[in-house]
């Protein structure tokens, strides 16, 4: 039984968080799961975090739990969408989705680092706390929820086809909760 599973959705919405309690519940019930980020984004995680950098083939009996921010871009995904056996996209309302960005910008704030991507880095000076940072991580928060209704329904459209599941993270004081849970 050989399953990939697509975790994906636009920026900020709780994929890491998503797939690490996905990953624990499945193995709590005894079943062989290996988690990748395609991002291979370390950085500020545990080196636990993920199972392997690039999964070097698929071993039968084994769950693959992929997380993609880029898995619905052509040219930019880890894998074609049609290899997958479920997609689970994350769609936050707007206020959790505010909500999760301000915890992300005092984060960013704090490590004086912003904006993770692939191949290129962090951006920012750096520096803890250092107020150069402010203005760049405003503008993103801004860009992104200026274009978060595009982007999803540009995603709703593409996942359509394939076998998904609407994941919704919700904005707790306690932390996020997701109810596919």
């Amino acid at each position: 039984m050989l399953m990939k599973i697509l975790v994906t959705g636009i920026g900020i919405t709780g994929k890491s968080t998503f797939r690490r309690g996905l990953v624990r519940r499945l193995r709590e019930v005894s079943l062989e799961v290996v988690q990748y980020d395609a991002d291979e984004f370390t950085e500020l995680r545990s080196l636990e975090d993920i199972d392997c950098k690039t999964p070097n083939g698929f071993k039968k009996d084994v769950l693959y739990i992929i997380e993609d921010i880029h898995g619905l871009e052509t040219g930019g995904a880890y894998m074609r969408l049609e290899e997958y056996d479920l997609i689970a996209y994350l769609l936050p309302g707007r206020i959790s989705h505010l909500m999760f960005w301000f915890s992300r910008c005092w984060k960013w704030f704090q490590f004086g680092q912003f904006s993770w991507e692939k191949g290129l880095g962090w951006k920012g000076t750096g520096k803890p706390y250092d107020y150069r940072n402010i203005l760049p991580i405003i503008k993103a928060v801004i860009r992104d929820f200026k274009n978060r209704e595009v982007w999803i329904s540009n995603d709703l459209r593409a996942i359509n086809h394939f076998p998904h599941l609407i994941v919704r993270p919700y904005w707790t004081p306690r932390g996020i909760r997701f109810s596919f849970f």
